[in-house]
């Protein structure tokens, strides 16, 4: 997918996205390779260095909405980066995600490329 097919984004993250891009390319390419956004990029780096947490935890040590959050945990669960694994009787806010193998594979090499 090129630059130029891609649809642009147009919200402050997205921005933020373009102009970090233009500055770091490995990095970049790393993130769109894995199909990861800015937004899924911060939770995984908070679920990499924190560990297993509830989605509401999350949603409050990210400042990001919880429905937010969940529409972000269904990309990363679609790429096998993240389990989201609920309570047959607990609310979705409060049910627990954790990152796959691959996720903190994945993790640790974006981690190395931030040092």
């Amino acid at each position: 997918m090129t630059k130029d097919s891609r649809k642009q984004d147009t919200s402050i993250s997205g921005q933020s996205a373009e102009h970090y891009i233009a500055m770091d390319d490995s990095l970049a390419s790393l993130l769109l390779n894995h199909g990861i956004k800015v937004r899924d990029f911060i939770l995984l780096s908070f679920l990499s260095d924190q560990g297993p947490m509830s989605v509401s935890r999350l949603s409050r040590v990210v400042d990001i909405e919880p429905d937010a959050i969940l529409n972000s945990l269904k990309r990363l669960s679609a790429v096998d980066l993240i389990v989201h694994e609920a309570e047959s009787d607990a609310e979705s806010h409060e049910s627990i995600v954790k990152l796959t193998t691959r996720g903190e594979e994945i993790a640790e090499k974006i981690n190395s490329q931030l040092d």
